[in-house]
């Protein structure tokens, strides 16, 4: 029996769509293990359950002691209102984990708003001065001459600039196909052709970023497919009214039901350092000497772990410069539980935009039966200042917060309690929040980098083409549960 890929398409569409039982009168099954899937976040699990309703024999092997990967949600008994470390809002375009809570029975809520304050809340402190919003555009340390970008927030500036956006709506994969390798340029020289200056573009533009560490080292092209993505699904008259949601209890809980609702036992704690491919299958090795062996495997290791395990016979090529130079997004995060209500006391918004280490210091709100209560307090903290709290100690890094928070707001001194530090930077499993490519990267590797290598096949939210984030990470995991599919019959 064949099967080509569009014939696997309707597999999986019959068995994750429909929900129908596994075709095991389609794909014989057998006892020895068909694939192997390296990793137990999104894009492995769904990789696991997409092959797992085609009736082939999986097994999950996860480097942490938990499950979800960049989902994690704080414990309840470390922070109060357990708030998202990872992965937060879930668009309503993302089918593929919308579907996955409702078979697995999830419940979903509206998402909680982390690094987007109520209107009113927030402030800015950069270069030393508090700064309210109304007051901004008439600001003296406001670096633009152009009215309309005087006028722009801070905190959403960085979007504005890619509404001349050349790719065609619509076409969620016209950015990896080489036609506008001209917009493969980094964010810096793009705002300074615009006429930006250096400072503009320092504030605005590598302060706070959502991808990337700076200004230099992210490509517009990637901006521009992100933009593209968003008013393509987001916008128009078949767009979803409904906001962003997330899973009730915290989006870890739907990788911990999926992987609950697999027939194969998902393996925690087994870090992998080898992978060998040979004729007749593939042999993964473990830091602890354990060694499991299948037809195939499925990796869905970030590249920044990736490039730490050993991989025989040795990638080759572009697809070997790709796993070693794509970059991912430096997150740091201190969580603090108030012990006094200062912004009482001041009388000032209480969460702030910053240019110091407090980076997005925001106020959060989780409680549904105290909606207006503050829980705790979030430095949310991306790019070269991530970097710089990651050199410290977490408690170096936490009192370097405290600080600078004490210079801005006087008031903070004694009302703030140190309860959780988190950085995706330093994981090991992880090396970072999520993928961003550099100036030139798209146009160079990101195609090639996610083809099979022997008997290896990749997925993770990195190697994904029409979505980003959570619902990329899916996609990527049923593409190439597809892939090894058409090599298995």
């Amino acid at each position: 029996m064949t099967i080509n890929r569009r014939e696997a398409l309707k597999v999986v569409a019959a068995t994750t769509v429909l929900g129908s039982t596994p075709l095991g009168s389609v794909f014989a099954q057998t006892k020895q293990t068909d694939v192997i899937v390296i990793g137990a976040g999104l894009s492995g699990l769904n990789a696991a359950l997409n092959l797992e309703d085609a009736g082939f024999n999986v097994r999950v092997l996860e480097g942490s002691s938990r499950i979800g990967g960049r989902l994690y949600t704080a414990p309840e008994s470390e922070v109060p209102g357990h708030p998202e470390l990872g992965g937060s809002g879930i668009g309503s375009s993302y089918a593929r984990i919308l579907y996955a809570a409702k078979r697995f029975k999830v419940p979903m809520e509206a998402s909680r708003p982390r690094t987007e304050p109520r209107h009113g809340e927030l402030m800015y402190h950069v270069r030393g001065s508090g700064i309210q919003l109304d007051e901004w555009s008439q600001h003296t340390l406001n670096p633009f001459s152009d009215e309309n970008r005087r006028k722009a927030k801070l905190s959403s500036f960085q979007y504005s600039i890619y509404k001349n956006n050349p790719l065609p709506k619509g076409d969620l994969q016209a950015w990896q196909n080489g036609q506008f390798a001209d917009h493969d340029i980094s964010v810096y020289d793009y705002a300074k052709a615009q006429g930006i200056s250096p400072q503009a573009i320092q504030l605005a533009l590598g302060t706070n970023m959502s991808y990337g560490s700076s200004a230099h080292d992210l490509s517009m092209l990637m901006g521009y497919q992100s933009s593209n993505m968003i008013r393509t699904l987001y916008s128009g008259p078949n767009a979803s009214s409904s906001g962003p949601m997330a899973a009730k209890d915290g989006n870890q809980r739907i990788p911990e039901a999926i992987a609950a609702g697999l027939k194969s036992e998902v393996i925690l704690d087994q870090h992998i350092r080898a992978i060998h491919s040979n004729s007749d299958g593939i042999k993964v090795t473990a830091s602890n000497g354990k060694t499991y062996q299948a037809k195939f495997c499925i990796c869905t290791l970030p590249f920044s772990a990736l490039r730490h395990v050993k991989i025989e016979p040795y990638l080759e090529g572009i697809q070997a410069k790709a796993v070693q130079q794509l970059q991912y997004t430096p997150v740091f995060q201190a969580h603090f539980i108030p012990t006094r209500e200062f912004w009482l006391e001041d009388k000032l918004p209480p969460s702030m935009w910053t240019d110091r280490t407090p980076g997005r210091f925001m106020a959060l709100k989780n409680d549904p039966a105290s909606p207006d209560r503050i829980t705790s307090y979030l430095a949310f903290v991306n790019g070269t200042m991530a970097k710089y709290l990651d050199r410290l100690t977490p408690e170096h890094a936490t009192q370097a917060i405290l600080s600078d928070l004490q210079k801005m707001r006087p008031a903070t001194e004694g009302a703030l309690k140190p309860v959780k530090v988190w950085s995706w930077n330093r994981n090991p499993f992880a090396g970072g929040a999520y993928a961003y490519w550099g100036p030139g990267q798209i146009t160079t590797f990101s195609r090639e980098m996610r083809e099979p290598w022997q008997r290896i096949h990749f997925a993770g939210e990195h190697t994904a083409v029409v979505n980003r984030g959570m619902e990329g990470a899916m996609e990527s995991g049923e593409r190439a549960a597809i892939e090894v599919m058409e090599r298995l019959i």
